[in-house]
């Protein structure tokens, strides 16, 4: 047993000393001033060693200096960093910097962080977070901020990031341990000659992406844990904010039923500002996340005759590192005149999948779409729609390609009748609905009597509040902007139970 024991403190021994000998190793520095994070890339793109630290533990804007020549790994960060205190961890080909001792956020099951261009230092919105090995995951949010929970099945799991128009990144669990740190995702740009050589009409594209549809998603039905949340603004404050989670029986691609419902969890909080009588509610809800995933249910854009109502003309390419994307742009033609789409659609260039689409009702017709987004409002109020967008994106797992992540928002100006003095309100509302778990091995329908009723306007939805909201469910974390607008709602608010 002694020998066993002598044993695992020389592994242990062994182990912490390979650690040291990896910060000791030399690294030849030839940039001499930048700021802080443009030195550590410096160091990065010299030793092949990426650095994961939180927000605050370095001063990535800070103007400093290290003179060229050949330094150990630990002494150049210290230099550049200027943080004596500074503590590092060799975690594969990570270095994780902290201060100190942090909470091990891995053992109260979730992991956190932002996710970040590289070159601008800016946000990645709606960037795809999953583990590289189920289908769980869930999406950045404006901010780029995340948050995912772990199981004991996945507790040694990678985590990766990905999104169009960057390489993907893979990273170790452990380095989400101790701290929620900054992702930095690489830009990737499109050479001249790819786009030159790959060049396609618009219109083939288009066509073969239709056509391989039953090759690049599921044809049988799974179960998805999705997450749903919707609000609305009144002259940029909230008046309402619904967030729930869903079980969705999902059909497969070329499947005429319409998509199962069943509700697991939901609050909804309500702003006493403004009562019913003058908030306007929206056709939103689930069936529009559900409509809006446009392979299963097709678009105006995407139908037989699309070719008499829509010009379709191939802008330019994007890529990822494993696929390089056609980017179509489409538009009502000139001799339509009723309200459609103009957008981009986005077609890897090897299978042909569609992998994310961005559209809205042309600005020239959306104030006849009214009738059609209102479905209750007061009789004394006139509604004008001003702007309807929408994206949607899809993630490979398993092979195939499922609904990631979409999101409808839909800008109003409302005002009261037979008023001349009251000036009129902007009215925002926006629905998104991400993808948090794929289930393909127990499939089974819901009985009628637990199945949600989709067609109902999502916040009116009676439905017990649970006081342990999330449990154990992934959710798209709420921006800046929303968390301190319900810090707001809640001195005076009234909560659904």
């Amino acid at each position: 047993m002694k020998r066993w024991a002598l044993i695992g403190l020389f592994l242990l021994c062994f182990r912490l000393l390979a650690l040291a000998d990896e910060l000791d190793r030399l690294v030849t520095v030839e940039m001499s001033k930048g700021s802080v994070y443009e030195l550590l890339s410096h160091i990065s793109e010299r030793s092949g060693i990426l650095f994961i630290y939180e927000k605050g533990v370095v001063n990535n804007n800070k103007r400093t200096k290290i003179s060229a020549g050949t330094y150990m790994l630990r002494d150049a960060i210290l230099q550049v960093t200027g943080e004596k205190e500074l503590q590092m961890r060799v975690i594969g080909t990570h270095i994780l910097l902290s201060k100190g001792l942090a909470e091990s956020l891995v053992q109260n099951n979730t992991i956190q962080g932002y996710v970040k261009d590289r070159r601008t230092n800016e946000a990645i919105p709606y960037c795809s977070v999953s583990f590289e090995a189920t289908g769980s995951g869930t999406v950045t949010n404006l901010d780029g901020r995340f948050a995912i929970k772990i199981t004991d099945s996945i507790a040694q799991a990678n985590v990766s990031f990905s999104h169009l128009g960057y390489r993907s990144c893979t990273v170790p669990i452990e380095l989400f341990s101790e701290v929620k740190p900054e992702i930095f995702l690489d830009p990737i740009a499109v050479q001249l000659q790819e786009v030159v050589v790959r060049y396609v009409p618009a219109q083939k594209i288009i066509r073969e992406m239709l056509e391989n549809q039953a090759k690049n998603y599921s044809k049988e039905p799974a179960i998805v844990t999705s997450f749903y949340r919707e609000g609305v603004e009144v002259d940029n404050l909230f008046a309402s904010f619904t967030e729930g989670v869903c079980q969705i029986y999902k059909w497969g691609v070329g499947s005429l039923q319409e998509d199962q419902v069943k509700l697991l969890k939901m609050r909804h909080l309500h702003n006493l500002r403004y009562p019913d009588s003058i908030l306007v509610k929206i056709q939103a809800g689930v069936r529009a996340s559900l409509l809006l995933d446009i392979v299963r249910h097709t678009p105006d854009f995407f139908a037989p005759d699309r070719d008499q109502y829509f010009t379709f003309t191939r802008v330019g390419m994007e890529r990822t590192d494993s696929c390089l994307a056609h980017i179509i742009a489409f538009e009502q033609r000139e001799t339509v005149i009723e309200p459609l789409y103009t957008g981009l659609l986005y077609i890897d260039s090897e299978n042909m999948a569609l992998l994310k689409a961005e559209f809205e009702i042309s600005p020239l017709y959306i104030k006849q779409m009214g009738t059609n987004v209102v479905v209750k409002k007061s009789k004394n109020i006139d509604v004008e729609v001003k702007k309807m967008s929408y994206s949607i994106s899809y993630r490979k797992w398993n092979g195939v390609y499922w609904i990631n992540h979409v999101r409808g928002d839909i800008q109003l100006k409302i005002k009261k009748k037979k008023n001349l003095f009251q000036s009129s309100k902007s009215m925002n509302a926006f629905f998104e609905m991400a993808t948090c778990d794929i289930d393909t091995k127990n499939v089974v329908s819901f009985p009628n009597r637990e199945r949600l009723s989709t067609g109902k306007v999502f916040s009116l939805i009676k439905f017990d509040y649970d006081a342990d909201f999330w449990e154990r469910f992934n959710t798209i974390v709420p921006e800046t902007k929303i968390t301190e607008a319900i810090a707001k709602l809640l001195l005076n608010v009234e909560v659904q139970e």
